[in-house]
């Protein structure tokens, strides 16, 4: 099961959330996909680990646990499909063309992952969609992508790009 939740985020949402983003002194450079040697690092940060606050941005927190909310109202309205306030992962990635994402699980437990695409504008000769087993979706700005935790995923091949291709993803539990 995949749902793509259209227009989460408007154009202007994104503008200035990017720019509050790429401002903030919240990126560590070194996430990666995997805890593995394989895989390029790449800036991120994870605000919530295993229902635990990891990095305690009370701001950034906030406005991720408000844009839930409106993440499962438009999935209510598009899909006729609710999730559970259970929020296990809240976290950030951003790449470009020197970073790249290894095929990963986000968890093996009763969980659904929810990908979101920050970046306020993108041409689709740039790349970094999000491929999950094999299905590849684009990347477009202010749209969220929900899926099963337990499926493969990883962003593919970045082009040269005049952005950070920033994206938010959740992990939520089933029940």
């Amino acid at each position: 099961m995949i749902k793509i939740i259209n227009n989460v985020l408007t154009t202007q949402d994104c503008f200035s959330l990017y720019e509050g983003l790429i401002s903030a002194n919240i990126w560590k450079l070194n996430r990666k996909s995997f805890n593995t040697s394989l895989g390029g690092a790449f800036p991120g940060v994870n605000f919530i680990e295993n229902n635990e606050i990891v990095f305690n941005n009370q701001y950034w927190i906030g406005y991720f646990n408000c844009l839930f909310d409106r993440i499962n109202q438009k999935l209510l309205e598009q899909h006729n499909f609710n999730l559970t306030r259970n929020i296990r992962r809240i976290s950030l990635n951003a790449q470009n063309d020197n970073h790249y994402t290894e095929f990963h699980f986000d968890t093996l437990e009763n969980t659904y992952s929810i990908v979101g695409f920050l970046t306020p504008q993108w041409a689709e000769n740039w790349g970094g969609e999000l491929n999950i087993e094999g299905e590849i979706i684009k990347y477009n700005p202010g749209t969220f992508i929900l899926f099963e935790s337990v499926k493969l995923h990883q962003s593919q091949e970045i082009k040269k790009i005049p952005y950070w291709r920033t994206s938010v993803s959740y992990v939520v539990n089933k029940e």
